[in-house]
């Protein structure tokens, strides 16, 4: 049996990390107008508009302000087109919106972010992790995260004992590489060879879509399993779990139904 896991909203509660990061973020570079940053509104545009990456979120966000435009308008303007910052830049500059340069979005983010990474808490216990290894001949991780942002909350719980293989941003070759593209997927099944069976445990839409593409371009069945949460009830499974008993009920039921 396969079992790969999504990190943040999965394995990991990022309420009090990544979520706070991004309403800091967006209201540094908005600091000099008068605008009321609602950290609501910032995860609704990162869920409705598929954004895998806070970074990408964050000027998601930026550019929603500044537009002037209400969310409605605003989403209908920016659901089209690739899941990431590049079609943001395009847009600003077709509105004559000048937004901040990539890199010291992302730099200003990742130190909010570990200001506050210290207060992630598990969604999944190590003992559940361990019950559910048992079950497992590969674990893995696929995450949007950086390597270096995954191994401090890694090493704080001492998560890598659980997982063969991890899969994060940094061993991407390219933004199109990441979810829901089925590129980590793939890499995960060429190093792991054929074990079924297979499941990937996401909180979002492109968790799922990185499933399904994966299961039409090679032709597998891979499990996707909800971690549900306010944001995600739209989104397609083939199971859908609200916590880790929760979870272990359904990975029990796999296991016992391919057998």
């Amino acid at each position: 049996m396969l079992i790969a896991f999504d990190v943040d909203g999965v394995l990991v509660d990022v309420s009090q990390s990544y979520h706070l990061a991004l309403v800091d973020t967006v209201s540094r570079f908005l600091s000099s107008r008068n605008y009321k940053v609602e950290s609501e509104i910032l995860l609704w545009l990162k869920s409705i508009l598929n954004l895998n990456n806070d970074w990408d979120a964050t000027l998601a966000g930026i550019l929603f302000y500044l537009s002037g435009r209400s969310l409605e308008d605003f989403v209908g303007q920016l659901l089209e087109g690739p899941t990431d910052f590049r079609k943001f830049y395009r847009w600003a500059e077709k509105q004559g919106i000048e937004l901040p340069a990539y890199d010291l979005l992302v730099e200003i983010f990742e130190d909010f972010y570990r200001q506050r990474r210290s207060r992630e808490k598990l969604n999944i216990a190590p003992s559940t992790l361990s019950e559910i290894k048992s079950m497992a001949r590969v674990m893995a991780v696929i995450t949007g995260r950086t390597r270096e942002d995954l191994d401090f909350t890694f090493r704080k719980y001492y998560l890598y004992q659980f997982f063969d293989y991890i899969f994060t941003e940094d061993d991407l070759p390219s933004v199109e590489c990441r979810k829901p593209s089925p590129y980590a997927l793939q890499q995960l099944f060429k190093k792991s060879g054929p074990c079924f069976p297979a499941c990937y445990i996401g909180d979002t839409l492109s968790d799922s879509q990185m499933v399904s593409s994966f299961n039409r371009q090679e032709n597998q069945r891979v499990q996707f399993i909800l971690f549900m949460n306010s944001l995600n009830a739209g989104v397609q499974a083939d199971f859908y779990v609200r916590d880790e008993d929760g979870l272990k009920h359904v990975l029990k039921k796999l296991k016992e139904e391919f057998i």
